[in-house]
């Protein structure tokens, strides 16, 4: 196994910090660890430069694994680009095989679920993202009998709440019946709409069309029929397996993790903080935390005060200490009514003005809430304090045919072979042809295979036509040249060939669309933007707590929203500074929420909150070092420096 010297964590140093700042004990403790441990960070304390550190030190010695590799699980992809980017280039080598770097879902897509579907149902899987499942699940709602979409409007209300139900019902990998989202068999599970909706599910999934979950439950009947063999191979694979974010690991995924890997022959290192667990709440944590965790409890980010004051929003008490280097400033809580919600956003811009905390260099301010999305009633949310906010769609992959020949999508980093270039056209022409409706003769989707064969038994000339264009597009591609015009103009001759005429109109959106344009329009939209008397502008940034979870901002505004209750009054002996040990799980959410939210700032916390959540608790909020301010300040004239 590998011996890890006061040399390489040196060197490492030297790589990942500042000039002449060394690893804190905890972290060398860390980085030395050779064996199956938990490792539990407070915000803001260095962990991914603590792992990255770690990985580099590792690829120095990947000889010493016996052809062995690591495999590096993430939560998401932005998480694997920013290992990939800060990785110096001498570690490149732990992205080659038999390493692994990648997504918890893809590694579980790739090794798992994949090759189980192909097995069963002797075809390729068309794709795996929740999104285009969800198109799917809509359209064949209208192939139901008129019987049975009246019977769910009848129990739904209405067809939103339909789709929203079809969308969720999935398969028990335990016995192979229908549930619904909250894993509860289907009402009358032999009735005539449980049957149908039985059929619709068996349909999609036996097209290829996979949800998220699908994945998983493919995964575990893969286990289910060969786990000594899956164990046994990934066990002789893999000496050491890492994942990050740990908190946000579901059951499902830990469950598939737990039985892939043995614990006997393999490390496992796990790293997270338990108190930011805020993705799946109502299942609760999944991360069973060891015996003995290491710790990483210095926080770069936070100032004593803000450590302090977040103390009592943490399910698990991390020992947090805060970076005493950083200025002192007393949070707030900027109290508002109802009919004066839209001077929140000004209040906080004129906070950080009259605290000076504009002058502080690559300055970042955020106001953050837990929802976003407006349902129409008068429950305040995030738009309820800024009217033109726009809840971000999460990008999984493209949208549009100008993002499938983007390079930045196909290959961000530019170590891709032409394959990769291929399978992304290829993959655009497949969209478009599902699109149009066009199925094989089996009622089936396209893959790629079935389609080049299909295009091969109708002109072999045609055949190679495609290649040498496909060729061609791969290199222009590379090269950042814009091939979407004529892509366009042959996919269409060649779909006219293979199929007769088609309504092209139908493809409108798809050809005109990007998803890079559409990002960016939303993010232009959410940003308030401010500016003073004496000429100051501050730009703030609109978002939910899980957008921003993992930034550090400079000021960050918390804004009170409703979930169950509104998160400052349900919240309020937290606020005060108090500790109760039983929480439900509803409390335990918020209390997650809130820690994520205020354990952004490094200088400037600032809390927005109805004046009836506080009200009658000022004194003791005052005590506890909030500072409470009205949302429309006293008129004092005060000269301010920019």
């Amino acid at each position: 196994m590998i011996s890890i010297s006061t040399e390489d964590i040196m060197k490492a140093e030297s790589l990942f910090l500042p000039n002449g700042d060394t690893f804190s004990e905890e972290k060398r403790s860390i980085l030395c660890c050779l064996e199956s441990k938990d490792i539990v960070a407070c915000p803001g304390s260095g962990k991914t430069t603590t792992l990255l550190a770690k990985l580099s030190i590792i690829g120095d010695h990947l000889h010493e694994l016996n052809n062995k590799g690591i495999c590096v699980l993430t939560h998401t992809n932005i998480a694997i680009d920013e290992i990939r980017e800060r990785l110096n280039a001498d570690s490149k080598k732990l992205f080659d095989y038999p390493n692994y770097f990648g997504t918890i879902q893809s590694f579980i897509n790739q090794y798992l679920a994949l090759p189980f579907f192909r097995n069963q149902y002797n075809k390729n899987v068309v794709s795996v993202d929740d999104e285009k499942y969800f198109e799917e699940v809509k359209k064949r709602y209208y192939t139901l009998e008129y019987g049975v979409r009246y019977g769910l409007i009848k129990t739904f209300k209405t067809q939103e709440n339909v789709f929203k139900y079809l969308n969720d019902i999935h398969f028990h990998p335990g016995n192979d019946t229908l549930v619904n989202g909250m894993g509860k068999p289907l009402y009358k599970s032999e009735g005539k709409i449980s049957i149908a909706l039985m059929e619709l599910k068996k349909g999609i999934i036996e097209d290829g069309i996979l949800s998220y979950h699908d994945a998983y439950y493919l995964a575990l009947k893969y286990m289910d029929k060969c786990e000594s063999q899956l164990r046994s191979f990934f066990s002789e694979r893999f000496a050491i397996v890492f994942i990050d974010e740990m908190q946000d690991t579901s059951p499902l995924q830990l469950n598939i993790l737990n039985r892939v890997f043995d614990k006997e022959k393999v490390i496992m290192q796990r790293f997270g903080d338990p108190n930011q667990a805020i993705y799946g709440d109502s299942e609760g944590m999944a991360w069973d935390i060891g015996q003995d965790p290491l710790k990483i409890t210095n926080s770069n980010r936070n100032s004593p005060v803000i450590s302090k004051l977040i103390a009592p929003f943490e399910l698990l008490e991390s020992g947090m200490n805060g970076n005493d280097q950083l200025a002192v400033i007393s949070p707030k809580i900027i109290v508002y009514d109802t009919e004066n919600i839209n001077e929140v956003l000004p209040r906080f811009a004129n906070l950080i003005i009259s605290n000076r905390v504009h002058n502080i260099g690559n300055n970042k301010f955020k106001a953050v809430g837990r929802i976003g999305k407006d349902k129409g009633d008068e429950r305040i949310k995030i738009p309820s304090y800024f009217q033109e906010y726009i809840q971000k769609r999460s990008a999984v992959g493209p949208k549009f045919v100008s993002d499938y020949l983007n390079k930045r999508f196909i290959d961000p980093h530019s170590d891709s072979d032409v394959k990769t270039y291929r399978n992304a056209i290829l993959a655009a022409l497949l969209r478009m042809v599902s699109i149009l409706g066009i199925r094989t003769d089996r009622g089936t989707y396209y893959s790629k295979k079935s389609f080049l064969t299909k295009v091969k038994e109708h002109d072999p000339m045609l055949y190679d036509t495609i290649q040498g264009e496909l060729m061609k597009w791969c290199l222009k591609v590379r090269k950042e040249e814009v091939v979407r015009e004529e892509f366009i103009e042959f996919s269409k001759e060649i779909i006219t060939l293979l199929f007769g005429n088609q309504p092209f109109e139908k493809l409108k959106s798809f050809f005109e669309g990007t998803q890079f344009e559409v990002e960016a329009s939303q993010l232009s939209l959410n940003i308030f933007s401010y500016t003073c008397d004496e000429g100051i502008t501050i730009n703030i940034d609109i978002d939910t707590i899980a957008g921003v979870k993992g930034e550090t901002h400079t000021a960050t505004l918390y804004l009170e929203t409703f979930h169950y209750n509104y998160d400052v009054g349900s919240l309020i002996n937290s606020f005060k500074g108090y500790k109760k040990e039983k929480r439900g799980k509803r409390e335990q959410a918020a209390l997650k929420n809130a820690y994520v939210a205020m354990s952004r700032p490094s200088h400037l916390l600032c809390v927005a909150a109805q004046r009836s959540s506080i009200e009658g608790h000022e004194e003791e909020l005052k005590e506890a070092g909030w500072e409470i301010v009205e949302v429309i300040p006293p008129i004092i004239k005060v000269s301010i420096s920019s």
